[in-house]
């Protein structure tokens, strides 16, 4: 018979054994992505059973939104790529629990072989409002594993981790082409495009990553900028510093020959001379409010 200190032992050895045999799974969120700057609304309707939409060579769909109101049954499908397809659902129903006149809401959003359902306290009085668009699904460290289409509640944006979101990875991530969906209840359509290159370039990005993709440029074209403003002022010091007295004494020889060849008296001469003379400084004081632009423009990027 095995006495208490010795049960209490044989516990704590079990479970670390079970902690060191155990596989340790990283932890994956799925993000929303898409940022089009440049999209627009193509339709909009209400009190909608049915509807299809297809979008031209050069437009892609950036994002199809549905508010369904209580009672709704809904099926969607997108086409992608070359012919591809991907079919989906929206259920919006009455649960069984009735507390003090609120009754339950159970949602539930499907797309492909991911699906997802919530309940809630529900009046009744507000649609649930879902969105068909493009997600990706990232590791702990933010390392992409996979992207994909995904429907998910507007309350989470694009940018924003897991949440109320049912997400279908592919091999392939294109944008959508087109859209049809029939349903019970009449709902609210909204569907926004813009130019295929866009959505093409767009597609698996937040508006953190284009973001952090113009800080990069606006680095990368610093270090540019940086040389040539480096240049330009070892150039002054050169001929303004360095060599101060011979850049004057030369530039007023050549000014003062040049305004004695080309004038026919001395009156001519004096004011084209001294108008020369002007000239030089308009260009020096150009020169150095061209330069403090050039500095000022990058401490505010920065």
């Amino acid at each position: 018979m095995i006495g208490r200190p010795h049960i209490f032992i044989l516990l704590a050895v079990l479970i670390l054994a079970g902690m060191i045999v155990s596989p340790v799974y990283a932890s994956t969120q799925i993000v929303t992505t898409g940022y089009f700057p440049d999209a627009e609304m193509a339709f909009e309707g209400d009190n909608l059973y049915n509807f299809t939409y297809s979008v031209n060579s050069s437009q892609a769909i950036s994002n199809i939104q549905f508010k369904a109101p209580k009672g709704t049954e809904l099926n969607y499908t997108i086409t992608y790529g070359a012919g591809n397809s991907l079919s989906g659902y929206i259920t919006y129903l009455p649960g069984d629990i009735d507390v003090f006149g609120f009754g339950e809401g159970v949602t539930t959003i499907n797309i492909g072989e991911s699906t997802d359902t919530r309940s809630f306290v529900d009046t009744g009085l507000i649609p649930k409002w879902e969105i068909v668009g493009y997600a990706r699904e990232e590791d702990s460290n933010g390392t992409v594993l996979s992207t994909g289409y995904a429907i998910y509640d507007v309350s989470l944006g694009v940018g924003f981790q897991s949440g109320f979101i049912a997400y279908q990875c592919v091999e392939d991530l294109q944008p959508i082409e087109s859209m049809t969906f029939t349903s019970n209840m009449p709902v609210w359509l909204f569907i926004g495009t813009s130019d295929r290159q866009e959505i093409q370039e767009g597609i698996s990005k937040t508006l953190l990553d284009t973001a952090n993709e113009w800080i990069q440029l606006a680095i990368d074209i610093s270090w540019l900028v940086l040389d040539l403003v480096v240049g330009l002022l070892a150039w002054l010091k050169f001929f303004f510093v360095d060599n101060l007295v011979m850049t004057i004494s030369l530039y007023l020889a050549i000014t003062m020959a040049y305004s004695a060849c080309t004038c026919r008296n001395i009156f001519q001469f004096f004011r084209k001379f001294f108008n020369d003379q002007r000239k030089l400084f308009e260009f020096i004081i150009g020169l150095w409010t061209a330069l403090v632009n050039i500095i000022s423009s990058f401490r505010r990027i920065f």
